[in-house]
């Protein structure tokens, strides 16, 4: 694989932005299904604040939630967003839930965390009020 050195391919003010996310990749899971729209776009804006917190403390974040929001999610069966997101998982230093009521009854949050304890990934559960931080399983 070729490699483009950085200071040849970003701009100097983006290099500098680019160095200070040195940190692990979090994959941040959430629970998302409801039958009520409304509950659905509340944990969507939920995802997306979190989502962005992170960014701002310079974290690297993949949020699946965020990702597929303008996408046709009646396009795309379940399956593919599980293909994608355990993909995805597999590359993840950390699988960080936001402890959205319901998460621990989510089939998409199950599925990620069963999978990422058999690839010896940590699991972390954050508040969505106060952004604190657990650690569920793991290192």
């Amino acid at each position: 694989m070729t490699t483009i050195p950085l200071p040849n391919f970003l701009p100097a003010d983006a290099l500098d932005d680019f160095e200070k996310f040195d940190g692990p990749l979090i994959y941040l899971a959430a629970p998302l299904e409801h039958p009520d729209r409304s509950v659905r776009q509340i944990r969507f804006e939920s995802v997306n604040r979190y989502c962005g917190y992170l960014i701002r403390q310079h974290a690297l974040v993949f949020s699946p939630l965020s990702f597929g929001a303008s996408l046709d999610e009646d396009a795309i069966p379940n399956s593919a967003w599980y293909a994608l997101g355990l993909q995805m998982l597999s590359s993840c230093d950390d699988l960080r839930i936001l402890e959205l009521y319901g998460w621990q009854d989510s089939v998409g949050v199950t599925l990620e965390t069963r999978y990422v304890r058999q690839l010896h990934i940590p699991v972390s559960v954050a508040d969505p009020s106060t952004y604190e931080v657990k650690l569920l399983h793991g290192n």
